[in-house]
């Protein structure tokens, strides 16, 4: 199959599983399918049938950035690269949103944080770790007076 028609699907795939996510009603439920089904069979399938189909086409390693450059100029690499991000993003996200539950972090407020790890998860991730660290702090000190 070619790449650039996989990488359509599981973008979109990833999108939809993203908007379930932000704007399900009842997150708790959709979390595990989110998680299990499309982060880890969906996308770490897709990730392997590519690393798989690549394999033995492409020359470099991950020894340099240039050896990565020369490695990511297959297609099904730079593919598989791009899944990766994408289910790891999508298994952040299903964690923070189930985290944020159970701190009591009010979903709506989650949103921007969701928002910004499906674009650049390390950098939603850290938000979120700042709005828990936050809500213990705002908790603890509450609990204290």
């Amino acid at each position: 199959m070619n790449p650039s028609i996989i990488f359509k699907i599981a973008n979109g795939i990833a999108v939809l599983s993203w908007l379930v996510l932000i704007l399900s009603p009842n997150q708790t439920k959709v979390i595990r399918p989110l998680r299990v089904f499309v982060s880890g069979l969906v996308l770490g399938g897709v990730y392997v049938f590519s690393i798989l189909i690549g394999n033995g086409q492409a020359e470099g390693d991950f020894s340099s950035l240039e050896s990565v450059r020369s490695l990511f100029a297959n297609d099904y690499f730079l593919l598989a690269g791009w899944i990766h991000y994408l289910a790891f993003d999508l298994f952040l996200g299903t964690w923070e949103a189930e985290d944020g539950a159970k701190e009591g972090i009010n979903r709506w407020i989650l949103v921007p944080v969701l928002a910004l790890t499906f674009y650049f998860g390390p950098a939603g991730w850290l938000m979120y770790l700042v709005f828990r660290f936050v809500k213990r702090f705002l908790n603890k000190r509450e609990n204290f007076t």
